[in-house]
């Protein structure tokens, strides 16, 4: 079982209790959600997680701890984070797609994927953001940029590319 799977899971887990949460009792969206969670686990014939990286590609370790927010939310109730600190990690997103993704589908001659296969300058530019993240008191944004960089120095994914841990297009 791989983390790429383990995410998927709470990606499904996080979408199923965003449309079953006003129809359920909290103990109904628990055990649905561990028969989700479990059903995604499974291996490939019957298991729902493979089916859906087999067609929508891997998502990345923010999507994971969005998606670990949102269950989390809707299982409890409240947000374990401020909510503006999770609207500025949305803005901050948006913002590097917005630059990210035009520049690689070639509107400049800038490539800025390829700035993610182990660029040392790539990397102590996000930690530096980091940081002012931390100084701003923008917790989940820092906690995204950390824990991003230290599961692609483990190479727990597929990728090999630190753009693919940070964002995925299905989160953006």
């Amino acid at each position: 079982m791989s983390i790429d799977l383990v995410i998927c899971a709470l990606v499904l887990v996080a979408i199923q209790l965003r449309i079953s949460a006003t129809l359920l009792s909290l103990r109904g969206r628990v055990v649905l959600a561990c028969v989700v969670f479990v059903w995604s686990l499974l291996p490939y014939p019957w298991g729902l997680g493979a089916w859906v990286l087999s067609y929508l590609a891997g998502f990345s370790i923010t999507s994971g701890l969005l998606a670990m927010l949102a269950i989390q939310h809707r299982m409890v109730g409240h947000y374990w984070l401020p909510v503006r600190e999770l609207r500025t990690a949305c803005r901050m997103l948006v913002l590097m797609a917005l630059w990210f993704y035009p520049m690689s589908m070639g509107s400049s001659y800038e490539d800025p994927y390829s700035l993610g296969f182990g660029s040392f300058g790539f990397s102590t530019a996000l930690l530096l953001i980091g940081l002012l993240a931390w100084v701003t008191r923008a917790y989940a944004s820092c906690l995204i940029l950390v824990v991003a960089q230290c599961v692609f120095r483990a190479g727990w994914l597929a990728s090999d590319n630190l753009w693919d841990y940070l964002m995925d297009p299905w989160l953006v």
